[in-house]
């Protein structure tokens, strides 16, 4: 079982990127919370990190993913391992788009990229892919040229102008 909810946050246009930051992690952390207590009963629960910086839930079978960015704010809660990333859909330019490409994506997602004309849309899911993997796996962001998406259980959804993508 798992659940992902979205949640958009509006912005003062005072706010500065780091309070619009801070922002977008509250709103994820009770996001969090209320999907916790929703879907599994789960009331107060103590986060805490492994070595490398996976968040999880102390005493509990429970898994869940956040991810936050230009004013979105995605959660997953599931009772197996599970990752979520979000970006917003910009557009980019080809020589952007390959010269990121090279250096970051493998053989198949560079291929999957060639075949869209390098689409930013493309170039996002795989960038979203390979967080969300990074993230179900608790790796870090180093072993990110050695993943490939292609060979992940990931689901993509477009919503808004946002790409989000979800290993399961």
């Amino acid at each position: 079982m798992h659940e992902i909810e979205l949640r958009y946050i509006e912005y003062d246009e005072n706010m500065s990127p780091k309070e619009r930051h801070n922002l977008e992690h509250c709103s994820a952390y009770d996001l969090l919370t209320n999907m916790l207590k929703k879907y599994f009963e789960i009331v107060n629960p103590t986060i805490l990190k492994t070595g490398n910086g996976k968040p999880y839930i102390e005493n509990s079978n429970v898994h869940f993913s956040i991810s936050h960015t230009n004013g979105l704010v995605a959660c997953v809660v599931s009772d197996m391992p599970i990752g979520v990333d979000a970006e917003k859909l910009l557009t980019k330019s080809t020589e952007e788009i390959q010269k990121f490409a090279k250096r970051f994506f493998v053989e198949n997602e560079f291929n999957l990229l060639k075949k869209s004309n390098f689409s930013s849309a493309v170039f996002f899911k795989i960038w979203t892919g390979k967080e969300a993997t990074i993230k179900k796996h608790g790796s870090t962001m180093s072993e990110i040229k050695k993943i490939d998406i292609t060979k992940e259980n990931l689901i993509f959804l477009e919503e808004n102008g946002y790409i989000i993508s979800i290993n399961i």
